[in-house]
């Protein structure tokens, strides 16, 4: 390993070639664009010149130490592909850099306003799936755990992302081909690591070395960890940590609220429960028996209610069997979420409870 003018530990020849990075592709699949990066041909197999691979290292760390030290600096990681998605996301998360693992969201970058629509959007949605978890219906709920699931996997690591980044960094240029076109459009600079199959002329800072060998790709990654460590904004951290934070306190609450309304519910079937036990003061017979009428106590859960209807009539005050039945048609309308269908049926099935 060497120092770079960053303070930043390189790699040597020695330790790329360690790594496998100097396995390019078979001549078959090279670009002829990345020949001045060729050292050999062996067995069929380009050998990159990792001579060449050093010094576009230390132009990219360079390029990249500058970025990071300007507070506007926003920086996005790209690698998709399976050896390379673990590394980006762990990296991203780790210091706070945005970042794409999955499918690239196409017009992430050219068309922004649009995409970061459906970022906003995913936030709202996992705080109203806490919200809502005892007023929707399971089904309903499932619908929106889905689509959570589905735009967090796409947009997880650039979630915060307000505005678009000011330089990128990408593995396998050639797969992450539709990344590379919009930045190159907005004329975002890049840090690509390029294989022998990819055309160098696409990128700012082409680093030449295997982009499919999981170890190259992690020696990579170390220097510029390096220099997120060193140079890299807490700021995306911050974020996350809040709203991580913020989503734990908002289930704490509606927990809360929930546990407190479900008592007050049970107090209140108590209650009616035991009023209805006696309704009528203890009268007496010709003969002098004294008699004394009791009324049964069924809770409105007998009715077998949607959920939703239940609650709205247990806000109202309705909470037995007993109680609905003293309710006209009319009455049941006025009741804030009960129309007249869902009223009409409700006496349908008191009628055929009696």
């Amino acid at each position: 390993m060497k120092e770079s003018t960053n303070s930043i530990v390189l790699p040597t020849t020695d330790d790329l070639l360690k790594v496998g990075a100097q396995f390019g592709h078979s001549v078959q699949r090279w670009h002829p664009s990345f020949a001045q990066y060729i050292y050999k041909t062996s067995k069929g197999i380009h050998i990159i010149d990792v001579r060449k691979t050093v010094p576009a290292l230390e132009k990219a760390v360079e390029f990249l130490a500058s970025q990071l030290k300007s507070e506007s600096a926003r920086i996005i990681i790209v690698g998709t592909k399976k050896q390379a998605a673990p590394i980006v996301s762990e990296v991203g998360e780790k210091y706070g850099i945005f970042y794409v693992s999955d499918k690239w969201p196409s017009g992430l970058l050219t068309n922004f306003k649009v995409v970061s629509q459906s970022i906003s959007k995913l936030v709202k949605l996992k705080e109203a799936h806490i919200k809502k978890r005892h007023i929707l219906t399971k089904k309903e709920l499932l619908s929106m755990s889905r689509e959570i699931e589905s735009l967090e996997k796409r947009f997880k690591g650039v979630m915060f992302m307000d505005k678009v980044p000011t330089a990128m960094i990408v593995v396998d240029t050639k797969f992450e081909r539709i990344a590379v076109k919009e930045a190159r459009a907005l004329k975002i600079p890049i840090i690509g690591i390029v294989d022998s199959n990819s055309d160098p002329r696409l990128i700012d800072y082409s680093i030449p070395a295997n982009d499919d060998a999981i170890k190259s790709i992690r020696l990579f990654f170390e220097v510029f960890s390096e220099l997120f460590a060193a140079h890299g904004s807490k700021r995306i951290l911050t974020m996350r940590e809040q709203f991580v934070k913020r989503i734990a306190g908002l289930e704490a609450e509606i927990e809360e609220e929930y546990r407190i309304k479900q008592a007050a519910q049970l107090g209140s079937m108590a209650a009616q429960k035991q009023r209805a036990v006696i309704q009528e003061a203890p009268t007496s017979t010709a003969d002098g028996t004294r008699v004394v009428r009791v009324s049964s106590y069924r809770p409105i859960s007998d009715l077998k209610l949607a959920k939703t209807v239940e609650e709205k009539l247990v806000a109202a005050g309705i909470t037995s069997v007993e109680l609905l039945e003293q309710k006209s048609l009319e009455e049941l309308k006025v009741i804030k979420g009960i129309g007249e269908k869902t009223a009409k049926r409700i006496i349908s099935l008191v009628k055929k409870n009696d």
